[in-house]
């Protein structure tokens, strides 16, 4: 029917002897004259394996395309003249591109970094001519369709009975970025093993020699035939063969091997006299012990060193003993290796507290101590070396000693340590001080220790008396009415409480027993104030005027000292007009300098400045004296009635404020005196009134123990801390406020006490409460103590320090201060 009708068709036939087969049928068709058919002829082919063929073929095409897709790698067929007329998935993800893009419209070349395309080419024609002449696989540079070059190891195979080749790409990128990082680990420890001065050994779990340096090499004579055979049992029976006890060398080992993460230090010991020393250290790889780092240091010359040194010691050993100076023994690292029973004694340290010491322990003073080293460093060709420190007793106790140091040497000349001769210079040094002493009085110097004495003599107490005075004027300020007589009264009795503590300071000041303070201080009050008291100095024959303008000028210093420079420039005017009387004027002026001034005083810095001007009218100075009226002891004034100190001092108070001081004087027509301060621009002085301060005393709850032997100041200090809000125990004894403080440490949150205490001082009290209960805070209260002062008490560990007399606001801020623990 519908077959016969067909040109070709084909048909399964069932032959005679059962099988089947398939026929390809072609048949030709016969028409008549009208275009009808009216009959076939039929030939049949048997196609039956031509079919198992192509079935076949059509199976290995979808097998070879399946493996093509699913290779996981990018992989691609180049025609023969270099087109690519198929891809895989995977080129796609390494290109950029898709299928469409690349397939018969690209040229492989197309993703061949420029430097390589020449050489690809010629392997391509290569391999079309002669395949077995071209390589297979070899290595070259990808881009990709965002420019990034990729490493790729490129697989090349000609496809049987063509000219196409197959191509598989492999991106090793990350893995070439793997080997270079590799590499230069590999260098970076290479370098650290050669750098080293110690021989360095790895070997794993199993003592396979994984590395050595060269060092190693050198220190075990190792010949290259054996470090190179590879032959880790030979080259470990080498090390071992040079030591005197190999076998305490395996039993170490094996003990190390029994606890892998260990560390060990030990001595070995060489048949030809040599030493090392030998750490042991595991190696680690990720976490894991995987085997051990041995690292050898040749300590012979350091070992024989020290031998020397203990033989020298065992020869001067007598020696040593029979001199009665201290004697020290000490390596190059300054430790003490040995000393004398004279040392011993000197210094209190039995000998084997001693051994091991630094040098730098027996000094007071480690800077001192690093400049005398160096003073040693600078005489390191001589053999002895002479100098005088002070050193420290093991008790605390500190005297000055006169050293010779001698250096020890090996047979090379080599310094291997020193020997110390140490000589106590106590009484030498105090008939000095004693001569010296003797030669300053003669120079009238006793005058100004005399003042020094009467003025600490009387602090204490005067500022005791002070605390009453000026702490019950201000609680009693505090209960009258402001405005009234009695207000204004008691105000005035602060006023001048307040003037007789700054006395004090000033007294202190001259006797040179306060230390500087510098602040920001107005000039123009205290002119005013110093004039106030010089007035009731000075006899009525001596008018004192004033020249003060207006101008607000603050500058930056120590208002106790510039208050004595005005002090000293009056006295000194007022000697030159004894006789006949006459003039004393005082000025204060603001100037300014441009940077000529450093033509004409050479110290002096352009800006702005204050000048204060202290003239007289008396009997001048005669220009032979300029270039010695500011030196120490220098005096025109009849014995008796001068130190020779009052310039001397101006001017060297007036240099510690970084100012400058000039004069000018005739003979017969007086003197002037020229004091240049430079001026703290834009900055405001605090109040220096008396009065009470605005703002609002800080306050508390704290439980306080208040310790003072004086009954109407620690009355005084007690309502001033309850009036703050306080809990306050007082107690007038020092021994009974320790022995409350035992009783319950903790129900005290402050130790308020004074110095000056009877039995027990303020400062042991404060140390034994201490070690009773170590977080305690201690604040210190005197009227004046050459024993402790601010910074000496921070030393000792005390959180406060507060000076008589001790105002409202003074107490108030210290202790809150204190208890909020601000520094």
């Amino acid at each position: 029917g519908d077959l016969a009708s067909a040109e070709y068709f084909e048909n399964n036939v069932v032959c005679r002897d059962g099988t089947h087969r398939l026929i390809g049928w072609h048949n030709a068709f016969f028409e008549d004259v009208n275009g009808q058919v009216v009959g076939t002829l039929g030939s049949g082919e048997d196609i039956t394996e031509r079919k198992h063929v192509e079935e076949e073929l059509k199976r290995s095409e979808q097998y070879y395309r399946a493996i093509f897709e699913t290779s996981g790698t990018a992989m691609f067929i180049i025609e023969e003249d270099t087109t690519i007329p198929l891809v895989n998935s995977n080129f796609e993800e390494l290109s950029g591109y898709s299928k469409q893009e690349v397939e018969g419209k690209k040229s492989w070349t197309e993703f061949i970094h420029p430097d390589d395309v020449g050489w690809m080419k010629e392997y391509h024609y290569l391999r079309r001519q002669n395949p077995d002449a071209a390589p297979r696989q070899y290595e070259f540079r990808f881009i990709t369709r965002h420019g990034e070059t990729r490493n790729i190891l490129l697989t090349v195979n000609m496809i049987p009975g063509t000219y196409r080749s197959i191509a598989s790409c492999i991106d090793t990128t990350e893995r070439k970025h793997m080997e270079e990082e590799l590499s230069r680990n590999t260098d970076l420890l290479r370098s650290t093993l050669e750098s080293t001065d110690n021989g360095i050994l790895v070997v794993d779990n199993n003592g396979k020699v994984l590395t050595t340096n060269n060092k190693f090499s050198q220190l075990w004579q190792i010949p290259e035939n054996v470090l190179d055979t590879g032959n880790d049992e030979k080259l470990l029976n080498h090390v071992f063969g040079q030591l005197e006890d190999p076998e305490h060398f395996m039993n170490k080992v094996k003990e190390l091997c029994s606890e892998p993460n260990a560390e060990s230090l030990d001595t070995l010991y060489f048949k030809d006299g040599r030493i090392f020393e030998r750490y042991s250290n595991p190696l680690l790889i990720r976490g894991r012990t995987e085997g051990r780092v041995w690292s050898f240091r040749d300590v012979t010359e350091r070992k024989k060193a020290e031998e020397a040194l203990r033989r020298s010691e065992l020869q001067y050993r007598r020696l040593y003993e029979s001199i009665r100076d201290a004697i020290l023994v000490a390596d190059t690292e300054r430790n003490i290796i040995d000393c004398n029973q004279a040392f011993t004694e000197m210094f209190g340290y039995s000998i084997q507290e001693i051994k091991g010491m630094k040098t730098h322990a027996l000094y007071q003073n480690y800077e001192e101590y690093l400049k005398m080293g160096e003073e040693i460093r600078k005489n390191i060709g001589s053999t002895k070396f002479v100098y005088t420190i002070n050193y420290k007793k093991k008790s605390g106790e500190i005297f000055p000693g006169e050293t010779n140091t001698f250096y020890l040497t090996n047979n090379d000349n080599e310094i291997i340590g020193f020997i110390g001769m140490i000589r106590d210079i106590t009484e030498r040094k105090k008939a000095e001080q004693e001569r010296d002493k003797l030669e300053a009085q003669l120079r009238q110097a006793q005058k100004m220790e005399a003042i020094g004495t009467l003025a600490g003599g009387i602090a204490h107490d005067f500022n005791n008396i002070l605390s009453s005075v000026i702490g019950y004027a201000e609680l009693s300020l505090d209960e009258v009415e402001k405005g009234s007589v009695l207000h204004r009264n008691l105000s005035q009795v602060l006023t001048a409480g307040n003037r007789a503590k700054d006395l004090v300071k000033q007294i202190l000041t001259l006797s040179r027993r306060e230390e500087q303070e510098f602040q920001l201080t107005p000039v123009v009050p205290l002119v005013k104030e110093a004039l106030k008291m010089l007035r009731s100095t000075f006899p009525s024959s001596i008018e004192i005027r004033e020249n003060i303008l207006p101008e607000q000028a603050v500058v930056h210093g120590d208002p106790t000292q510039l208050h004595q420079v005005l002090v000293n420039l009056a006295t000194n005017a007022k000697q030159a007009m004894s006789d006949q009387g006459g003039v004393l004027e005082v000025s204060v002026e603001p100037v300014s300098f441009d940077e000529n001034i450093g033509k004409k005083y050479p110290e002096m810095a352009p800006g702005n400045y204050v000048r204060i001007s202290v003239s007289d009218t008396g009997c001048g100075i005669s220009e032979q004296y300029f270039d010695k009226i500011f030196e120490p002891y220098f005096t025109t004034s009849e014995t008796g009635t001068g130190t020779g100190l009052g310039l001397s001092v101006v001017h060297g108070i007036v240099k510690s404020h970084s100012g400058h001081i000039t004069v000018y004087s005739e003979p017969g027509k007086g003197t002037t005196f020229h004091v240049y301060l430079p001026l703290a621009e834009q900055e405001r002085s605090r109040d220096t009134s008396t009065g009470q301060v605005g703002k609002e005393l800080p306050t508390g709850t704290e439980s306080i123990l208040l310790v003072e032997d004086e009954k109407p100041i620690i009355d005084m200090q007690q309502q001033i801390l309850e009036t703050l809000g306080y809990h306050v125990t007082s107690r007038t004894s020092s021994v009974e406020a320790l022995e409350a403080f035992r009783a319950n440490p903790y129900k005290f949150d402050l130790l308020v006490t004074d110095i000056t205490m009877p039995n027990m001082t303020g400062d042991r009290l404060a140390l034994k409460v201490k070690e009773i209960r170590p977080d305690i805070p201690v604040i210190l209260c005197t009227g004046f103590s050459e024993k402790i002062n601010d910074q000496q008490s921070k030393d000792l560990g005390i959180e406060g320090f507060l000076m008589k007399p001790v105002t409202k606001k003074d107490m108030a801020e210290a202790v809150r201060k204190v208890l909020d623990g601000i520094s």
